[in-house]
């Protein structure tokens, strides 16, 4: 069974697979690599670890079951490809308000893209109510 991990989107030109992948699904959604079988973590379960990317209207958000940070909120969604200006920022995912660092920018994902990205991550978080509550 091959491993498979999301590969994060850059900017225009620049998306790559990660080195030594085979891409085996591109969506609207995310992209699917094969990595090989050297690359990944398993569970005590057996269950392999795997990473999603999430795109969302030219922002891709990555959201950790177990952040180490849980600010602004608890999960929060960070930046890791689209515009510069974006990339780095955390989204609190209950107000739609983003951070950079512990800093309100006064700026709020549109509703739309926001309700797009609960959808696609709401299946990670089966145990927590999506959108949170304020």
């Amino acid at each position: 069974m091959p491993v498979l991990r999301i590969i994060r989107i850059l900017e225009p030109g620049e998306d790559v697979p990660w080195p030594g992948g085979t891409v085996v699904e591109d969506n609207v959604s995310f992209v699917s690599v094969d990595l090989g079988e050297n690359v990944a973590f398993e569970d005590a379960q057996g269950r392999l670890s795997i990473q999603k990317d999430y795109k969302v209207d030219g922002l891709v958000w990555q959201v950790h079951k177990t952040d180490a940070d849980p600010f602004p909120s608890r999960p929060h969604a960070h930046c890791v490809g689209g515009p510069a200006r974006y990339v780095g920022t955390k989204l609190h995912l209950g107000t739609r308000e983003i951070f950079a660092k512990a800093k309100p920018t006064g700026l709020f994902l549109p509703k739309k893209p926001f309700d797009r990205l609960i959808e696609l991550i709401r299946p990670k978080f089966p145990a927590v109510t999506l959108p949170l509550s304020k």
